[in-house]
C-alpha cells in the first residue's frame, strides 16, 4: 500500500505532485474567461459557450486549493496532538508570498502602462460602462487602499486596481481567520478521540458562515434590470461589498479544509490504508453530482467548491506515490504555469485592457477570440516569468534561508511545517 505523506514534515523541497498543475489550471481558466468578457462579450461562440461561461469556477479551484493547502499543517495537528504550527512563521510566508510581486503589478498597471481601473463603477454604467473605469490609478487613497488591499471593503474603492484584487483581499481575511479557527479547535483537543471532529469544526464554521452570507446577499439584493444586478455585484455600492465579501465567499475553503482533514487522517493511520482508493473515488463521484445539481443556482460555487475539494483530495491522496492524474498535472508545462500562477492571475487583466485601449486586439469574432486567448497567454505567460524569476522567487528563497537557518540554530520546527506547501502555493 502506498504511504501516505505527512503534511507535517518540516521539509521545504517536499510538495504535493500535482498541486502546482491545479493551480496552473485555475489560473489559465480564469484567462480564459476573462478574455471571452472583455475581448470577445457579443460573440457567439456555439458550443463553447457554456464551458467557457463556467470558466469563472477556476477561482472557486483557487479557495479551495488556499483551503488544503493552507489548512494541512493545522489539520495535522490537530489531528495528531503534535505541537500547534507557530504562526509567525505563517503570516511572514503569506506576506512573502503574497505583496511583493502584487505591489509591484499594482504599479505597473496604475502608473505605468495605465491598465488599472480608476474608479468605482457607477449606478447604470453596465459592462458596456467598464472601459471607461480603466485608465491609470493616481488617485492616493484609491491607490494605498489598493496597495494594502482594503480596496473591496469601501464602495468608493470598489473594483479598482488589478480587478481580480478583490479576491486576493477575501484571501487576505482567511489568512487571518485560519489560524485563529485551528487554534481553538487544537485547544480543546483532550484526546485522540474526537480529534478527527475538532479538525472538521473550522470547516463547518466556514461552509456555515458562507452558505449565511449567501442567504444574506440573496434577501438584501434585489436588481430590477442587468445593469442593476451588475452595480450591485460589482459597483459602487454596500450591497457589492458583501458580494465580494469574506462572509459570502467562506464556504469555498470549506471543502478544501475539508479535504485536508481526510489526508492527515490517513498519515496518521486514523484511516486503514485500503479506504483510500474507495475515499478517492466516492469523492469524486460526490463532487460531481454536487456541482451538477448547484449548477444555474445560487449555490453554484459551492457545488463547484464540493467538486475542487474532491478533484484536490484525489491528487493528493496517494502522495507517497502519485497517481496518473497526479503525474499528468505534474508535467513540466502544467507545473511550470502553475509556478507562475500567482503572477499570471495578476498580469492578465492589465494585459487585456492593454490590448484593448490600444486596438491591439484581433477583432471580436469567433477566430479572434481564439486568436486573443493566445495573445493574452502568450504576453501574460513572459511577463509572469519574469516576475516569478526577479520578484516571487527571489523572495521566497530568502524566507526559506531565514527559516532553515532559525530552525538549524535551534529554532521551531513547525514553522517550517507550515511553509512546507504554503510556500509554493
Amino acid at each position: 500500500m502506498r504511504k501516505i505523506a505527512d503534511p507535517q514534515a518540516p521539509s521545504w523541497g517536499s510538495r504535493l505532485v500535482g498541486m502546482e498543475g491545479l493551480r496552473g489550471l485555475a489560473a489559465t481558466t480564469v484567462l480564459i474567461q476573462h478574455v471571452s468578457v472583455n475581448l470577445a462579450g457579443s460573440v457567439d461562440k456555439g458550443a463553447a459557450d457554456p464551458p467557457i461561461a463556467l470558466m469563472d469556477q477556476g477561482l472557486t479551484l483557487f479557495f479551495t486549493l488556499s483551503g488544503f493547502l493552507l489548512y494541512r499543517s493545522f489539520a495535522a495537528a490537530i489531528v495528531t496532538g503534535r505541537r500547534f504550527p507557530v504562526i509567525g512563521g505563517y503570516f511572514r510566508n503569506r506576506a512573502v508570498r503574497i505583496f511583493p510581486v502584487y505591489i509591484v503589478i499594482l504599479l505597473v498597471a496604475s502608473l505605468v502602462v495605465g491598465s488599472a481601473f480608476r474608479r468605482a463603477i457607477l449606478p447604470g454604467d453596465g459592462p458596456e460602462g467598464v472601459p471607461d473605469t480603466v485608465g491609470y490609478l493616481t488617485d492616493p487613497v484609491k491607490l494605498l487602499s489598493n496597495l494594502f488591499m482594503v480596496q473591496t471593503l469601501f464602495p468608493s474603492t470598489m473594483r479598482t486596481g488589478l480587478g481580480v484584487s478583490w479576491s486576493l483581499t477575501v484571501e487576505l481575511i482567511f489568512y487571518l481567520v485560519l489560524p485563529v479557527l485551528a487554534w481553538v479547535a487544537f485547544r480543546l483537543r483532550r484526546s485522540r478521540r474526537g480529534a478527527a471532529l475538532l479538525a472538521l469544526a473550522p470547516a463547518v464554521v466556514l461552509l456555515l458562515l458562507g452558505l449565511l452570507g449567501k442567504a444574506v446577499l440573496a434577501k438584501v439584493s434585489n436588481p430590477t434590470s442587468f445593469a442593476d444586478w451588475f452595480y450591485l455585484e460589482w459597483g459602487g455600492s454596500w450591497t457589492a461589498v458583501l458580494a465580494r465579501s469574506f462572509f459570502v465567499h467562506a464556504d469555498l475553503f470549506a471543502f478544501g479544509m475539508l479535504a485536508a482533514v481526510i489526508a492527515a487522517l490517513f498519515a496518521a493511520d486514523v484511516l486503514p490504508p485500503h479506504l483510500v482508493t474507495p475515499a478517492r473515488w466516492t469523492a469524486l463521484l460526490t463532487g460531481a453530482v454536487a456541482a451538477w445539481l448547484a449548477h444555474g443556482t445560487v449555490l453554484q460555487n459551492t457545488g463547484f467548491a464540493v467538486l475542487f475539494g474532491a478533484v484536490v483530495l484525489f491528487v493528493a491522496l496517494p502522495a507517497g506515490a502519485p497517481g496518473v492524474a497526479a503525474r499528468v498535472l505534474d508535467w513540466l508545462p502544467f507545473r511550470f504555469v502553475g509556478e507562475v500562477s500567482y503572477s499570471v492571475y495578476l498580469w492578465h487583466m492589465p494585459v487585456i485592457w492593454t490590448l484593448a485601449r490600444h486596438h491591439w486586439a484581433f477583432p471580436a469574432t469567433l477566430p479572434g477570440f481564439y486568436a486573443n486567448v493566445v495573445l493574452v497567454f502568450v504576453v501574460t505567460l513572459l511577463l509572469s516569468s519574469a516576475t516569478y524569476l526577479l520578484i516571487e522567487k527571489p523572495a521566497q528563497q530568502r524566507f526559506r534561508r531565514r527559516t532553515d537557518q532559525q530552525t538549524a540554530q535551534g529554532g521551531s520546527v513547525p514553522a517550517t511545517a507550515v511553509g512546507r506547501e504554503v510556500s509554493r502555493k
